[in-house]
């Protein structure tokens, strides 16, 4: 006797280091570190928000106390303590600016990052304000945070979400035509501060797919369309013996597999609809090399720690994995 089963897909994606502004970016792709990081990561979101920085900055005790600002809403007061990456010794912190004259003392404004060096002078670790958020919400990084909301430093809107399967995701932005694009014809947000440039907004996110599962349907039955997506077709498999469905049952793919990262780009840019992609996937879960194209009637994707919200004027994601 013949039967009929569906097989449908569960991606699993997540963010492997905190989003970079373009002018970090060239800084940062060099970094052995960095790049072992991002190794793995083939998709990645061209965004934009006001520049975050550090205002107010001072080193107290043990411990930098700071204002997290972008110049549009209430700043957010952060107090961090020293002893979590020096646990009781002697350190030095160095501070990285957005103007040309640096404040040699307290309180210093308009601080981009700061790094933390210990006694011997080797260095720790370096925080910009948007990696201390995501530090503190996806990795639980102890900072006290009073005074604004932290939810309004999380909004991105999103110009270009795009995959770098074929080549290390470092080696594929370097040169971007879109990014170079965006880059040209974004104007910068924080207009309130003179110091802002439109590459110190513009940012980058990226995810990397780390799991893959199966939720298939055995024996399916066209009373169960209705449990599938409005619209989506059911690819249907014969199954007439116990080989065929233990073929059936069995996953074939890994997270290697370069039509899961075909499927993630078609799936967030037919939701988010970018404005710099010229190709919005409008007859998604339609593609080719997707993961329809290995059989799968339909997938869903699942992204862990990624803490910010992620918005075009058609669709607003929120945050992921935030307490």
């Amino acid at each position: 006797m013949t039967a009929t089963g569906i097989k449908n897909i569960v991606i699993t994606a997540t963010t492997r280091y905190p989003i970079v502004s373009a002018y970090e970016y060239e800084f940062l792709k060099g970094e052995e570190e960095i790049q072992r990081r991002m190794s793995d990561c083939t998709i990645y979101f061209i965004l934009q928000r006001p520049l975050m920085y550090f205002n107010n900055v001072r080193e107290v005790g043990r411990t930098i106390k700071f204002d997290i600002v972008d110049t549009v809403h209430k700043p957010l007061h952060a107090t961090l303590d020293l002893d979590l990456f020096v646990k009781g010794g002697a350190c030095e912190v160095e501070y990285q600016f957005y103007k040309t004259t640096p404040d040699k003392a307290s309180p210093r404004n308009d601080v981009a990052a700061f790094k933390i060096r210990d006694g011997d002078g080797k260095f720790v670790v370096w925080e910009t304000p948007q990696k201390l958020l995501y530090e503190a919400l996806a990795n639980g990084l102890a900072v006290r945070f009073t005074g604004g909301n932290i939810a309004d430093f999380l909004t991105y809107d999103i110009h270009y979400i795009g995959k770098a399967f074929s080549q290390k995701v470092w080696k594929r932005l370097t040169g971007h035509e879109k990014m170079q694009k965006i880059l040209t014809l974004e104007p910068a947000l924080a207009t309130a501060n003179a110091n802002v440039r439109a590459p110190f907004e513009i940012s980058l996110l990226m995810l990397d797919i780390i799991g893959v599962t199966e939720g298939n349907m055995f024996p399916y039955m066209e009373a169960f369309r209705s449990l599938l997506p409005q619209g989506v077709k059911p690819i249907k498999h014969k199954l007439r013996t116990e080989d065929d469905y233990g073929e059936f049952m069995t996953l074939k793919i890994d997270t290697s597999a370069p039509e899961l990262t075909s499927e993630v780009e078609g799936f967030l840019v037919h939701r988010f609809k970018p404005k710099y992609n010229e190709r919005k996937f409008e007859k998604y879960p339609e593609i080719q090399k997707g993961t329809r194209s290995l059989g799968y009637t339909y997938s869903q994707l699942i992204i862990e720690k990624m803490p910010v919200v992620l918005r075009t004027e058609h669709f607003t994601q929120g945050a992921i994995g935030v307490p």
